[in-house]
């Protein structure tokens, strides 16, 4: 997704586009128009900045797949492709490669390691690209695992990919196999990336981490407004609308 398709998808900047326009509407004499304006501004920040419509909408994807455990996979023998998938990260030569992973590319990282340590014939496929043409995600991803007692000739790398359509087809392309796949990515994110991964050709088992709603937090309807709902909501907004992009391509 584009970032001006965010951008405008954005309930925040929805919010100050609805304040700009009654505003402007009031300066050129248009005062009704600016009344239903400003009260729609009004209602729609009930909505965003409170928790019910952010968390059942935030929901709605993070509950549709559960983490795995080696215990219940048919067979735990097998060999396993662990696929994490980045999410970001920084730079900063006074710091360890587990330092520099984003929170949510830790987890990724932590929850396929928790995997690894339970299959004893898996492989960790670390994946992600750079942006700014420095190390990249897949290779800092290795460099933290590695760190947290991982063996090198247990993982592998794929650097090319630069969003979740690419990390499907270039794990299709150079890593599919007989290797049973597990996927690893955020909760919110797992609808979207088994649905890219099956269009790639890879039957995946998903386990998902990362989860923003845990126990009675998924069950809250009334509080204050608060950024942390707009976030919830601008993350659920985003993949629905990633999803409903390649449905339609």
């Amino acid at each position: 997704m584009t970032s001006v398709i965010k951008f405008l998808l954005d309930p925040f900047n929805i919010l100050w586009f609805m304040v700009a326009a009654g505003l402007v509407c009031r300066l050129v004499n248009y005062r009704k128009s600016a009344r239903y304006l400003f009260i729609g501004t009004g209602v729609l920040f009930l909505v965003v900045t409170t928790p019910f419509v952010p968390i059942k909408l935030l929901d709605s994807l993070e509950r549709q797949y559960e983490p795995i455990y080696a215990d219940q996979l048919s067979d735990r023998d097998a060999s396993y492709h662990i696929v994490v998938l980045g999410q970001g990260h920084g730079y900063d030569d006074r710091l360890p490669a587990n330092s520099l992973l984003s929170s949510g590319a830790l987890g990724r990282l932590a929850e396929g390691i928790r995997l690894h340590r339970q299959l004893s014939s898996s492989t960790l496929i670390l994946s992600g690209f750079s942006s700014s043409g420095r190390k990249p995600q897949a290779e800092m991803l290795r460099d933290a695992a590695l760190l947290l007692g991982v063996d090198k000739e247990s993982t592998r790398m794929q650097t090319e990919p630069g969003n979740t359509l690419e990390e499907a087809m270039v794990y299709a392309e150079r890593f599919s196999g007989e290797e049973k796949v597990i996927l690893v990515t955020s909760a919110a994110h797992m609808p979207r990336s088994v649905m890219l991964f099956e269009r790639a050709g890879i039957e995946v088992i998903p386990s998902p981490t990362n989860y923003r709603l845990k126990g009675s937090w998924r069950n809250v309807w009334f509080g204050m407004p608060s950024m942390d709902n707009i976030e919830k909501l601008r993350s659920a907004i985003y993949e629905y609308a990633a999803i409903l992009k390649y449905k339609i391509v």
